[in-house]
């Protein structure tokens, strides 16, 4: 007898004779026997050690093997209960075997159909032991694949998802276990995802794939190229879905940014060269209009004419710079910094240029965190705090109240700082809203338009989020997300 096929067998006979001959052939096949002589005694054992076997005499000192087999089954599942008897009916043949009894042998035991009881014993445990390590092995390599993976049902319900897919989602697993798969994948993807999810059910595919952004817990999306297989059974028939996800984000925030830097700084280069070409003609042009002013000293109209020519001049070389600034490449020098103190340091600046105007305004703090620490680039990032509080006085006008609220928040599953910027202005219309952050669009009289996508451009560069919403109760917020930690 291998190892492989040796079993773990409890002998239940109150008869010591028959005990001793059954240990003794037991054992000479290599089994290990443990043998007791009353139901109490087996049901004590088995909640001990793990049997492959119970050998239960039907009759015993202390009751009937019927009324023991649900205790013995329950406190030993996977063991094998065969009763022994010398003394067989119909009856009680089909009562032990509806109450949990796996064969039933009669008195005396015939040495050989006793090993065939056992050998197929020892065949169902190396096959119970191979799928256990089958199990094991799949359960291993889906929890540790580099990709994110589940299992879901044929209708899109997720059934289980591996540590790699709740990592880069942001739910636990028993946040999404049971829910659509639908519910977390962007709403502008949904179509795709259900028009992939239909073909699988109703064609013969067996697998599809598509690029897939999903909603992470904290709102922002994940980009994915997402395959699905449908496992069908023997007859064809679906028996469940099994989705991989490899997160795609970082490469395509990589490409857009490249993508993005080139058109930068095509335009920066362009701009650059404009702005040397043009000097030259914007200085001889004001020298002539300076000329002319004194040609003009007693004609005041046509003064105010020149005066304005020459501000409108002064518009155009500030256009210049503005678009410079914005199509350079943002070189960071971060350090940790304490973010209170840096939009202080900007609500200073901005009120004491708004002081002339007679503009009074209030800043107030609620400060749900005490740690506002964070690497970024102090000058850079002040300025994304003046662009916000200069458009919160000017929306707001004279008496603006702006509320700071800062608390903690996570990035890409990371800890992060979220401050919100509220003023108590008319808010944002919903074109307002929607463009805030594009290039050139403003609602001021004076102004580029960039002051926001240059707030917008330095942010992301930290490895944040920005974003503009009507504030609750009104006025206009401004949510900065920022990372504690460098990636």
């Amino acid at each position: 007898m291998t190892a492989e096929a040796s079993l773990k067998i409890l002998v239940v006979e109150d008869d010591v004779d028959t005990q001793a001959n059954l240990r003794d052939l037991l054992e000479l096949d290599g089994h290990q026997i443990c043998a007791v002589g009353s139901l109490q005694e087996a049901i004590q054992r088995t909640g001990e050690q793990g049997f492959d076997a119970i050998l239960l005499d039907r009759r015993l000192p202390d009751g009937m093997a019927e009324t023991a087999l649900s205790e013995l089954k329950r406190q030993a599942p996977r063991a094998v209960l065969m009763i022994v008897t010398a003394f067989a009916d119909l009856q009680s043949v089909i009562a032990a075997l509806r109450d949990g009894a796996d064969e039933y042998l009669l008195k005396p035991i015939d040495a050989d159909v006793l090993r065939a009881s056992l050998a197929r014993v020892a065949r169902q445990k190396r096959t119970d032991e191979a799928l256990r390590i089958s199990e094991e092995q799949f359960r291993s390599a889906f929890e540790n694949a580099p990709v994110g993976m589940a299992l879901a049902s044929p209708e899109g319900r997720w059934l289980r998802c591996n540590s790699t897919l709740t990592s880069m989602l942001g739910y636990t697993p028993e946040q999404l276990v049971g829910s659509p798969w639908l519910a977390v994948v962007h709403p502008e993807d949904q179509s795709a995802a259900a028009a992939l999810l239909q073909s699988l059910r109703q064609s013969q595919s067996k697998a599809g794939w598509a690029e897939i952004r999903y909603l992470h817990a904290d709102g922002s999306p994940v980009w994915t190229l997402t395959s699905m297989a449908l496992v069908r059974d023997a007859a064809g028939q679906p028996l469940h879905l099994l989705l991989q996800a490899q997160n795609t984000t970082e490469l395509r925030e990589a490409q857009q940014a490249a993508m993005q830097a080139e058109r930068l700084a095509a335009i920066g280069q362009m701009v650059a060269g404009l702005a040397h070409e043009s000097r030259n003609a914007l200085q001889r042009s004001q020298a002539c209009l300076e000329l002319l002013e004194l040609e003009l000293a007693d004609r005041p109209q046509a003064r105010e004419l020149v005066a304005r020519i020459q501000r409108a001049q002064e518009h155009l070389h500030h256009l210049y710079e503005e678009v410079r600034n914005y199509a350079a490449p943002i070189q960071l020098h971060r350090s940790n910094r304490a973010l209170d103190r840096l939009w202080r340091e900007s609500w200073s600046d901005v009120l004491a240029a708004k002081a002339a105007q007679g503009n009074a305004a209030v800043l107030r703090e609620e400060l749900e965190t005490s740690d506002l620490h964070c690497p970024v680039d102090a000058l850079a990032l002040e300025q994304v705090f003046r662009n916000i509080f200069e458009n919160a006085l000017a929306a707001a006008g004279n008496g603006a109240t702006v509320t700071v609220r800062a608390s903690e928040d996570r990035l890409a599953g990371r800890p992060a700082v979220r401050l919100s910027i509220r003023d108590n202005g008319p808010g944002f219309t919903p074109e307002q809203q929607r463009r805030i952050f594009e290039p050139f669009f403003t609602t001021k009289s004076q102004g580029t338009g960039l002051g926001m996508a240059i707030a917008k451009r330095i942010v992301e560069a930290h490895g944040g989020r920005i974003s503009a919403q009507q504030a609750p109760g009104g006025g206009a917020e401004i949510v900065i997300v920022l990372p504690k930690s460098l990636p």
